[in-house]
Formats: C-alpha cells, structure tokens, sequence
C-alpha cells in the first residue's frame, strides 16, 4: 500500500532549516503567488533533503481553479512549474498545491502511473456521484461548481492504488484500462490485487 508520509507531507520552512546544505534546489513558495504564479526561489539544501525533494515528483491540486484543465487531482511539479518541489514558507492553506511525499518510496515512472490513475477514478467517481463526496468551494464565479477534495480523501484514493502488484504485467494492464477509461475493469483488477494480499 503507498501511503502519504504523515510526519513530512508538506514542506514547511522549518524543515528547510533542518536540512540546510550545499545543493541549489529551483522550488516554488506556495505563499508567494504573484502576477499570476507562485514565485520561484532557490534553496540550500543537504543531500538527504535534495534526495527527497527529487524522490517525490508529485503534487496534489486541492480546489478546482474553475477550469476544466484545473481541475482537482494530481500533477508532476516539474511539468507545471518547472521546479524541483514546493515549499511552504508560511501558513499553510486549502489552496495552495501540495507536493506528496510516499512511504515507502516509489519510483517516478509509478509516480506517473499513480497520477494516471488517481485522475481517472476521481474523475470517474466526479461523475457517478455527481460530485457529492467533495465539498463545494463557495467563493467562485466558474462555468461549473467548483469543488475542494480534502487530504484525508487524497490519502484514501491513494491507499487504493495496487502498488505491491506494479509488476510490468500489472502496468501495462493498468495503464490500458485508463487509457480506454475502462472504469469496471479497473475495479475488477483492483479487486483481483486485493485476493492475491495487496
């Protein structure tokens, strides 16, 4: 089961302090959002925190921006900021993009995989319920009603991703049901990987 770290979920200032180094790490502060993007700064950090930051590429997009590209999910931080990681200087908000730190570690490809398929089934779920399991986002003026997807929800979509089983078999299935949007046929594999212990 991939779990989200309890103990190092968000990158905060503090932990920056903790783990000051010789490497440059390109971040964006998600407490400086100016002419409409998050400000990019540069970080020294030690190496154990330079491992970290560059294990875990993934990010959690929170409340729906009110465009249909916006939408809740996951994204890769270097594809939608090209940078390394996102870092918190400040208070932490409902709003702001969250990177995801896993235990245990996964790799980047199952990153990617796990980013594919937590979009689909949200996306999924979204339109077989209608959107009732997310709360509603008030404050918006967007062509649809704009949603705000908790972290406990993040973590327990997560925690369904059948990681112990990403053998290439495995992938590759998985991959085809996404791409043909196969909804069923993921649930009946996910429930195959829940016989065979995962």
């Amino acid at each position: 089961m991939v779990r989200i770290s309890k103990s190092s979920r968000i990158l905060l200032k503090k932990k920056v302090l903790n783990g000051k180094g010789e490497n440059n790490m390109k971040v964006i502060d998600a407490n400086r959002y100016e002419n409409s993007q998050y400000k990019k700064i540069n970080l020294k950090v030690n190496n154990s925190l330079k491992n970290t930051i560059e294990s875990n590429i993934l990010y959690v997009r929170t409340v729906d921006t009110g465009s249909f590209e916006g939408r809740v999910g996951l994204g890769i931080i270097l594809d939608d900021f090209n940078v390394a990681g996102i870092y918190v200087s400040g208070n932490t908000y409902r709003t702001h993009p969250i990177q995801l730190f896993f235990e245990p570690e996964i790799s980047h490809d199952d990153q990617g995989l796990l980013k594919d398929y937590f979009n689909f089934m949200l996306e999924a779920f979204r339109e077989k319920l209608d959107s009732e399991f997310l709360t509603t986002y008030k404050y918006s003026n967007a062509k649809y009603t704009r949603k705000y997807f908790g972290l406990t929800q993040v973590r327990k979509l997560i925690q369904t991703f059948p990681h112990k089983k990403l053998n290439y078999e495995y992938k590759k299935m998985l991959f085809n049901l996404i791409e043909k949007k196969d909804f069923d046929k993921i649930i009946e594999l996910l429930e195959t990987c829940k016989k065979e212990g995962n």
